[in-house]
């Protein structure tokens, strides 16, 4: 049976309660986008949406326990730029089912499908957190490049974040300002001019600094590790831009390729696969272990043939015991456009349709939870009553 919370109050606990935890998505069109949560103030969720729509309504859903939520609100502010103030109108509680096209590959016999290079994203930061000699290596020889051509550069790697890596992950935006002390150069693409202005006053460099360049260096597309960051007397050219993304991606292969992320190097098979979702097995081996825990977050490269592959990031909706072996269901947490792309050419390919009697990976161990509670009877503690910044976790 549907449930609909109209009471402002009962909306704001499930909000505080499950945005910004899981995934969310907007409605537009016929297809749903995935949007980062930025915060809530105020009785009103704080978001940050790259899609243009006409007219204020907004529509958000996530799945939590076997139930679809879907939540409409009005678009009360924001400043143009992405950054949108919403208010809740309802939430409507429905049962989850699959969307869209799966691929059962249990039914079809077999798999040649595997998941491997697992991690829990807890993990990404400890790994930066110790000292490794192959890491300082790659760092000195990256260092020494970009000095040659950038007298005022430097690497930023480290397991917690300064202020600049945490507005870039607040914003979702990396640092390109052409000229601080002239706004009109200010671009919507790149990190708020005004929040740009803040650090840089606290930030003891030179005046003579107008022009800096500043992006982050992320683990497999996902997690932010560090930065790299470039200042100069004249502005940079856009150019200059493109070739320090590809310096700082470049730097992330190399860091990764020390291993000194405990990533599982198990080759685990995969039962199904989604648009949303993905269920494998893996050995209890330590690694499981230290890796997947239920509602945890993971990342893992998806090898869909000999040279084509897709990392996700991902949430552990249920863990099942098959006596030797234990089947892991995950729903992606947003997903890359790449890695999207990639993955809808290839159930585009292999896709079996299914007329809604497919289960949605939080579906599968519906059966085995607990008892669910009322949605009316979630609690807010204190800490929820901001939803902090998520991109990381």
């Amino acid at each position: 049976m549907n449930k609909e919370i109209i009471d402002p109050e009962g909306m704001i606990k499930v909000i505080a309660a499950l945005f910004g935890k899981l995934p969310v998505y907007m409605v537009v069109g016929t297809r749903e986008t995935p949007i980062k949560i930025i915060a809530l103030k105020n009785k009103a969720l704080v978001i940050s949406n790259n899609t243009p729509i006409a007219n204020k309504s907004r529509i958000l859903t996530l799945v939590h326990n076997g139930s679809r939520f879907v939540s409409q609100f009005t678009l009360v502010g924001g400043d143009g730029q992405g950054i949108e103030i919403l208010q809740p109108l309802k939430i409507t509680i429905v049962p989850a089912t699959r969307q869209g096209a799966r691929v059962d590959l249990a039914k079809s016999g077999g798999s040649s499908l595997t998941v491997t290079n697992l991690i829990n994203v807890l993990d990404v930061s400890k790994a930066i957190g110790f000292d490794d000699k192959k890491v300082d290596a790659v760092l000195l020889n990256f260092r020494t490049k970009l000095s040659k051509i950038f007298p005022y550069s430097s690497i930023y790697l480290t397991s917690r974040a300064d202020n600049r890596l945490r507005l870039m992950q607040h914003y979702e935006k990396p640092i390109y300002i052409v000229d601080r002390k002239n706004k009109s150069t200010a671009n919507p693409m790149y990190l708020p001019f005004d929040e740009y202005l803040r650090i840089f006053e606290t930030s003891k460099l030179p005046d003579e600094l107008i022009s800096e360049i500043c992006v982050p260096i992320r683990y497999k597309g996902y997690i932010s590790v560090g930065y790299v960051q470039i200042l100069s007397h004249k502005s940079f050219e856009p150019e200059v831009f493109d070739q320090m993304s590809m310096f700082s991606g470049t730097l992330a292969k190399e860091i990764i390729a020390t291993g000194v992320f405990q990533e599982s190097k198990e080759q685990c098979s995969v039962v199904d696969l989604s648009a949303g979702g993905i269920s494998f097995i893996h050995a209890p081996t330590r690694a499981f272990s230290r890796n997947v825990t239920m509602n945890g977050t993971i990342i893992f490269d998806l090898i869909l043939g000999p040279n084509e592959k897709a990392t996700f990031r991902s949430i552990i909706k249920n863990i099942r015991n098959q006596e030797t072996n234990y089947r892991v269901g995950c729903q992606f947490y947003n997903p890359t456009e790449e890695d999207t792309r990639i993955l809808e050419e290839f159930l585009g390919k292999n896709s079996e349709k299914e007329s809604g009697n497919g289960n949605h990976p939080d579906e599968e161990a519906k059966e085995d939870s607990p008892p669910q509670k009322d949605v009316s009877e979630i609690h807010t503690t204190q800490e929820e009553k901001e939803i902090s910044e998520s991109s990381e976790e």
